[in-house]
């Protein structure tokens, strides 16, 4: 998937105007988060942030600190905290009747509270109310339901550990618990509109487990509490249900204390309240904070990314989101023809610039090359150079100049399609010895660099001067002079995609489609169309390699962009979902030994009218979508 960019520089700095600083920031100000702009300014905040799970808990803030309805309160993704009179900090009761107690939130319905279980709820006043209200989450949140492993309870009494408040007694622990979820409000139902979707309702938030991966999580509610407040990204079941709420649009900047309507909303200051802010200089934790699990041993956890032409900030939010992440790879594509602008003559300043940037915040490169100058190619040759020569040569080069920098190089990009390859290159006999050649370049400037076969795309046909199916495509490679290929890439790279189905969807289980559709074909199925590649690499004898899924990703977007029509049925939820559970996937299958996610940064370089916009996990503002801060939560070890 390539990108060239256009008035890239104005787009950017649109964004920028925003007032998001540099994610390179983030190491030496631990209380600012780039991915949505915001701190958390004090220190009952920060101390209660760290000593509840950090951003595995809370996702990232969303707001400063403000006053709403008599107290200091900051939101969250996921929680708002406020503090009380006598200091001590606590989580709203973010679904009780006066906040958000609404059923259906972007498209997604919800148990409503039942009010025999709110009825018999313990009271704080009672003297055992410690021991009775643990008892009574056990009760009434199953772990079991309708057959379903779901969870609710170990969910409950994981989530927040001794490793995030060490000093605490083990006994105090589930009331740590209480404190982010609240008390069950109703009994798990299933969603009616997807019956792979079980909900149960607490004061606090909403559990919600999917049967398509067997994982239970909270879903982010509090950002929809923003929503309300300012009237922004609000999905349109939810702005018909908040009319009549005191909170709706109330975020008026330039009125008195930015309130649309004081009477209404008495205490409450929301002056600056959704103004990003920018690092402290020389900030520093009293103790280390609950950030993204970071990655350990081989396996690779990367984003592909965009930072070509963008200027220096925008490169440091990158670096900075990918760090952030605790991801460890960074994957970007580069047209050839925009560094040999004339035949042995190279503009190095661009690519300098975002390899520096790279290498300076610890991360591994990977270069997806293609696209060849004009003056080496002819009319038969496409996208591609006439001679192959030219492609090692300029393969050295690069190498060379960047060993020790850039660990791993993708030979051409998805060279079955004719938009990559050239309406005449669409076959393995015109791939071959660019391969070779692109390889011995490789090598030749820098043995230790890792070289990948030009990944696929998941096209499941063959249309003549269109495209070869992938699959196809890569058995007849192996075929030409008896798997001569073999010798010219060290690690398999795929471009797959998710399409509208979950994971572990296969073909034989076309009915998981979240769209319907998109199901009539193995090459839609991720983790099928591998196990298809690995069969091809088997019976070529090429299976002692490893694949990589150097582009994978979920395209969720409300434009239907043609082709890509399915994206409106993937919600920003259901990415979340599906990414985690892909590199879950991943990392139990043997073959695979990495995981590129595409993308991290598109919306930020594209409009929505453009496929890549959907597939991005940051919004154009740079903040957080719901999929990033799922990645950044997840699990790396």
């Amino acid at each position: 998937m390539v990108f060239r960019v256009v008035a890239c520089a104005a787009i950017v700095l649109s964004t920028l105007s925003l007032g998001v600083s540099s994610a390179g920031a983030q190491s030496t100000d631990p209380r600012f988060f780039s991915q949505t702009g915001f701190r958390v300014d004090t220190d009952p905040f920060w101390d209660f942030f760290q000593h509840r799970g950090g951003v595995r808990t809370f996702g990232y803030p969303v707001s400063r600190q403000f006053k709403l309805d008599g107290f200091p309160v900051q939101i969250f993704q996921r929680e708002v905290m406020q503090q009380w009179p006598d200091g001590s900090v606590h989580t709203l009761n973010l679904l009780d009747s006066g906040l958000l107690p609404y059923t259906r939130i972007n498209g997604s319905t919800f148990p409503a509270p039942d009010p025999s279980i709110v009825s018999a709820t313990p009271t704080p006043n009672d003297p055992d109310y410690a021991t009775k209200i643990v008892q009574f989450v056990q009760d009434q949140a199953p772990d079991m339901f309708n057959g379903e492993a779901v969870n609710y309870n170990q969910t409950f009494t994981t989530t927040v550990t001794s490793q995030d408040s060490p000093d605490a007694p083990a006994s105090v622990l589930p009331l740590f618990d209480l404190d982010i979820w609240g008390a069950p409000t109703s009994k798990p139902a299933i969603d009616p509109n997807n019956n792979n979707f079980i909900y149960q309702r607490f004061q606090r938030g909403i559990m919600h487990y999917d049967k398509n991966c067997g994982c239970t999580q909270g879903l982010l509610l509090a950002d929809y509490l923003k929503a309300v407040m300012t009237g922004k990204n609000l999905p349109a079941d939810l702005a018909a249900q908040v009319q009549g709420s005191k909170y709706f649009q109330q975020y008026a900047p330039g009125k008195p204390g930015s309130v649309a309507r004081p009477s209404d909303l008495p205490g409450s200051d929301l002056s600056s309240a959704f103004d990003q802010e920018q690092p402290q200089a020389g900030a520093t934790a009293s103790t280390s904070p609950s950030g993204s699990p970071q990655t350990s041993g081989n396996f690779a956890y990367g984003f592909q990314v965009h930072m070509w032409d963008i200027n220096q900030q925008a490169k440091g939010f990158v670096v900075g989101d990918v760090k952030q992440a605790g991801f460890n790879w960074i994957k970007e594509q580069i047209n050839w023809d925009a560094i040999e602008t004339a035949a042995g003559q190279y503009d190095w300043s661009e690519l300098d610039s975002i390899v520096n940037a790279d290498v300076g915040a610890g991360l591994n490169v990977m270069l997806s090359v293609e696209e060849a100058p004009s003056f080496y190619r002819s009319p038969s040759s496409g996208l591609m150079p006439s001679d192959p020569s030219k492609f090692q040569q300029f393969m050295q080069t690069i190498a060379t100049r960047y060993a020790g920098k850039v660990k791993a190089y993708e030979l051409w990009n998805e060279e079955n399609l004719a938009r990559e390859a050239g309406a005449s290159n669409i076959d393995p006999t015109t791939y071959l010895p660019l391969l070779k050649a692109g390889h011995d370049g490789t090598k030749a400037g820098d043995p230790n660099a890792i070289t990948f076969l030009g990944a696929l795309s998941p096209t499941g046909a063959t249309t003549p001067g269109v495209s070869m199916d992938d699959l196809a495509y890569l058995k007849a490679l192996y075929a030409l002079n008896n798997g001569e290929a073999k010798n010219y890439f060290d690690v398999l790279g795929a471009h797959l995609s998710g399409f509208s189905n979950p994971p572990d969807c296969m073909p034989s289980t076309p009915q998981c489609s979240l769209s319907g559709g998109w199901n009539n074909d193995p090459s839609f199925f991720a983790f099928y169309r591998l196990g298809q590649y690995h069969d091809a690499m088997t019976q070529a004898g090429d299976d002692a390699k490893k694949i990589w899924l150097t582009e994978f990703g979920y395209d969720s977007s409300t434009a239907a962009v043609p082709g890509y029509e399915y994206s409106t049925y993937v919600t920003e939820d259901a990415q979340a979902r599906y990414l985690v559970q892909a590199f879950t996937l991943a990392r139990q299958t043997a073959y695979i030994g990495g995981v590129m996610v595409w993308n991290l940064n598109y919306q930020a370089v594209v409009p929505q009218t453009d496929e890549k916009w959907g597939f991005s996990v940051l919004r154009p503002d740079w903040s957080a979508r719901p999929a990033f801060t799922a990645l950044a939560s997840m699990p790396k070890a």
